[in-house]
């Protein structure tokens, strides 16, 4: 059982699979949760598939507002900032942060430009500024924690050539590692989780092949592909006050598929 009562995740990503199994957990343990998705409609949905047995504990925001395709959703001015003091008036405080935000399109080093090479690392990018911003929050928590999440390809460069994808993943290791030793001092703990393949969580265009899928549960030690609430289980200990001399780690959710 995870202290986790009373206490209030933000994570962005979390309209996948993985981020509703993530919500459903911390809500499970007494979590209030604000969900942050690319645009207001993708919170929305999020919201309504968590359902009924979640509905007082979670409540869903575009994370940019500014951005273009969030246009005329929100009144002209508001910001990220806006939404994060929505988030804590509800539930009177953002105790950890989640940077769930994954992507998938890949493409090979010869079909990457520059867009493209930008367009990935907006992972990385967004990690950061949402723990920056989330900071004011982060500091009058008792037990303040951020998780970022991220996949084998930051630690192995993929199974796939996808160089842009894997950088900006093992960049979010290196952003971990850094913010545990900045943020470490101010009693915020900063560790990542680094996801193998999961069953239900990508598009339908990264579904994998029956000859990839053969492939790669020949390499995982333990024979299976992962599920949701594999990931779910390993961001709620980290939440957790339990986890409070965890810091800088990173928690390996892929079966054993890192090791070969």
């Amino acid at each position: 059982m995870f202290t986790l009562k009373g206490r209030t995740m933000i994570i962005t990503g979390g309209a996948g699979n993985n981020g509703l199994a993530i919500i459903r957990l911390a809500v499970k343990f007494g979590m209030n949760v604000g969900i942050m998705s690319g645009t207001h409609a993708k919170a929305q949905g999020a919201v309504a598939k968590l359902g009924n047995e979640c509905k007082d504990h979670i409540i869903g925001f575009a994370q940019n507002p500014e951005a273009p395709h969030n246009k005329g959703t929100y009144a002209e001015g508001i910001t990220q900032l806006d939404v994060l003091k929505w988030i804590c008036d509800k539930f009177g405080s953002i105790d950890v942060v989640v940077n769930g935000s994954m992507g998938h399109e890949r493409k090979n080093m010869e079909e990457t430009d520059k867009t493209f090479w930008y367009h990935s690392m907006e992972v990385l990018e967004g990690a950061f500024f949402n723990t920056k911003l989330a900071l004011p929050y982060l500091k009058k928590s008792k037990a303040p924690r951020v998780i970022n999440l991220t996949t084998c390809e930051g630690r192995n460069g993929g199974y796939d050539f996808c160089p842009s994808f894997a950088a900006a993943r093992g960049g979010l290791l290196s952003l971990t590692s850094a913010m545990a030793k900045e943020l470490g001092p101010k009693g915020i703990t900063v560790n990542s989780v680094v996801i193998g393949p999961i069953e239900q969580d990508v598009p339908e265009y990264d579904v994998m092949t029956e000859e990839k899928r053969t492939s790669v549960l020949s390499r995982t030690p333990l024979g299976r592909l992962g599920v949701p609430e594999d990931v779910a289980g390993a961001v709620c200990f980290l939440a957790s006050e339990e986890s409070s001399f965890v810091n800088g780690a990173i928690i390996d959710v892929n079966g054993g598929l890192i090791t070969g």
